[in-house]
């Protein structure tokens, strides 16, 4: 048997590369990230040239918790010699292509990662009190593991059909490099993906179609919700009061979340706006550009080397029908229970929705020893609220799961005040005991 290793984690993208570089800085933990792709790979499919990150340049993968890592952007920067230039930009956000280099960058220098290894059973051994984790070629073991394989894009099932070389999830699409040359096109979904494809579609990143269309369910082309007051969700000490709610109450707040977690950038809106202005008032070019929105796409059939879509118009409760050519369907990802966990699964307590019943530290509950956990990151929004699924607190999630581990806190996570009292003053005044959980 391989000498057992603290922490296994399985996936690697932003949020267990983060967990790996705070494990990396604490020097106090003996651990191997598995990914199954041959080298890094973050969205692949969606790193457009007009696409840009919705969170600050230093909500990176250390840097909230470790400023002084090296893993952090500035870092990057500085190694890559463009501190001065990147400063004189004035930037604020920056370009997914900027921001998936400097996690491959970030990679390329930490030890422990293994590429090629798709994990196919994760099982737990009573007798030896240790987690084994098999991929195609070897066998691991571990005291703990955390799962971080993400979320799969999702389709409604009466999309499937149309599936083909013309009709694809908007997460392939810079894989595909369709051409829209001619062609009638059709995006749908108003959230970032769709505004990305459709920003690059206008600027005839593919090729320039003779039809563009929009379409969306959302009542308007919504922006991401950046406001100061709005962004304290994102914040330790709201995550931490979120964790305490009842579970119908934290659904219900989650629901009034959507447009701070899953709205469209203000700085992709200006950029499309803007566009728009400048090839129909001022260029005064043929307005062959439809925005669609409060349609619900109910059907999507191939006819005739074509599409036909039939949608439900919210306001006027009308049916209409649309033609196209090629369909990119932005309509999001979805979290599901991997495969490889199916051994492990009758020991955990799913609720009636299929979640991971995470504990505070984002560890899982189970049927298992105390000592041996399943962590789990981007698995909780449920649990733990809009924050979860971005990228804004992975680095004090990663520092929280390892002070977990560890037993004790190596990483400073000191609760701070917050701008704004969520709870009641009726309520106890210690909420910081679940941390301990």
């Amino acid at each position: 048997m391989n000498e057992p290793l603290d922490l296994i984690g399985v996936g690697l993208g932003p949020f267990n590369l983060s967990l790996a570089a705070l494990a990396a800085e604490s020097g106090a933990v003996n651990y191997t990230f598995l990914d199954r792709n041959a080298s890094f790979r973050w969205h692949p499919g969606m790193l457009l040239p007009s696409a840009y990150m919705q969170t600050y340049v230093l909500q990176d993968l250390v840097t909230a918790i470790s400023p002084r890592s090296q893993f952090s952007f500035i870092n990057y920067l500085v190694e890559q010699k463009k501190i001065y230039r990147f400063l004189i930009t004035e930037q604020q956000i920056i370009s997914r292509e900027e921001f998936s280099d400097y996690l491959s960058w970030a990679c390329e220098r930490l030890d422990g990662l293994q590429f090629s290894q798709s994990v196919e059973r994760i099982d737990f051994d009573d007798e030896k009190g240790l987690f084994k984790v098999c991929t195609h070629n070897q066998t691991l073991w571990a005291k703990n593991i955390c799962l971080g394989t993400g979320h799969d894009p999702w389709l409604p099932e009466a999309f499937y059909p149309a599936l083909g070389e013309n009709c694809m999830h908007a997460a392939e699409i810079a894989l595909r490099n369709p051409d829209f040359s001619g062609k009638r096109v059709m995006v749908v979904g108003g959230g970032q993906s769709g505004a990305d494809v459709f920003l690059n579609a206008l600027q005839g990143h593919w090729g320039e179609p003779a039809q563009l269309d929009w379409l969306s369910r959302r009542p308007n082309f919504q922006p991401l919700d950046e406001s100061p007051f709005t962004n304290e969700y994102f914040t330790p000490e709201y995550v931490d009061y979120f964790y305490t709610l009842p579970a119908e109450i934290r659904a219900r707040e989650i629901k009034t979340q959507k447009l701070p977690a899953d709205g469209i950038s203000n700085h992709t809106l200006r950029t499309l706006y803007r566009e728009l202005y400048m090839r129909f008032d001022v260029m005064r070019q043929a307005r062959n550009v439809r925005l669609l929105p409060h349609r619900t796409l109910l059907t999507v059939e191939s006819m005739d080397e074509a599409f036909h879509l039939r949608t439900l118009h919210g306001l006027e409760n009308r049916r209409e029908s649309f033609r196209a050519d090629i369909v990119i369907l932005a309509t999001g990802y979805r979290a599901s229970l991997p495969a490889y966990l199916k051994p492990l699964v009758p020991r955990i307590p799913l609720d009636s929705k299929q979640h991971l019943p995470l504990l505070p530290n984002f560890n899982l509950e189970w049927l298992g020893p105390e000592q041996n956990r399943i962590y789990a990151v981007n698995a909780g929004i449920h649990s733990h609220g809009s924050a979860e699924g971005g990228l804004s607190l992975m680095a004090w999630r990663s520092a929280r799961i390892l002070n977990h581990l560890l037993g004790k806190p190596y990483f400073d996570l000191a609760p701070n005040a917050s701008m704004i009292q969520w709870w009641s003053d009726a309520a106890s005044d210690d909420t910081s005991s679940i941390v301990n959980k």
